[in-house]
């Protein structure tokens, strides 16, 4: 059996990252003696979390059957975005720590990781000339859907989660400022929230991250899988032991 989840830093393994501390798909892998498969980018967007369990997922499915694929995925910030561009690039994000050019394929580094608060090169003139939260908002909800109905589709079994709270601004806006209510309203509604774990979000569920800047501490992650995933998983019948 394969799991492959996908997520920002919070969701990072030591396959995407040497000498990485054990995370959630780390011990959810060792409770279900699965495979894993990890698509997780430091800083990521929904856009690139979607392509990258949409093509992966489509790969298994070559010599697997959907029974044998798991999916988890944690959802990251909506004002994360990403930009294709037809050569590769050599720059680095400015905050360090964070390389672009990044891609979802192995060896097809195409894609440009744009944070709001990096403030140089193409994260500098995206956030201050073209972003809007509006567009943020309506791109996850279409990134989620998108998702939901290919794993759907497919016959997949799979849960959603947050990194935090996403939807709490999205929900104020939509409350807030009529305008943006059939913009929001009718992409909301269609997603299948019976796959979100029964949280806010991973940061809020820790009350208070221990680990390195405000990220989840190993114990964190550990305790998240065992009090949270489990159940869920169990309580959905996905084949755990």
């Amino acid at each position: 059996m394969i799991l492959i989840t996908s997520g920002c830093s919070f969701s990072l393994t030591s396959q995407n990252m040497d000498d990485h501390i054990a995370t959630w798909p780390d011990y959810l892998n060792m409770k279900l003696s699965t495979e894993l498969i990890s698509k997780s980018m430091g800083s990521q967007g929904n856009d690139l979390i979607s392509r990258g369990i949409i093509y992966e997922v489509n790969k298994q499915l070559k010599t697997k059957q959907p029974h044998q694929i798991k999916v988890g995925i944690m959802w990251s910030g909506t004002d994360r975005k990403s930009i294709y561009f037809r050569k590769e690039f050599p720059t680095d994000s400015s905050d360090g720590w964070v390389k672009n050019p990044h891609g979802f394929i192995k060896d097809h580094n195409h894609w440009e990781i744009m944070n709001h608060h990096w403030t140089g090169g193409t994260s500098k003139i995206y956030y201050e000339q073209i972003h809007t939260r509006i567009e943020g908002f309506i791109c996850t909800l279409e990134n989620i859907l998108r998702t939901q109905w290919f794993l759907e589709k497919n016959n997949i079994e799979y849960f959603m989660t947050t990194f935090c709270d996403i939807f709490i601004d999205m929900l104020e806006l939509h409350i807030k400022d009529h305008r943006h209510k059939e913009e929001i309203e009718h992409l909301y509604e269609q997603i299948n929230w019976n796959v979100f774990l029964p949280i806010k979000g991973m940061y809020e569920w820790c009350d208070g991250c221990e680990g390195i800047a405000e990220h989840p501490s190993q114990e964190q992650h550990e305790r998240f899988t065992e009090e949270v995933i489990i159940p869920f998983i169990k309580k959905n019948k996905w084949g755990y032991e």
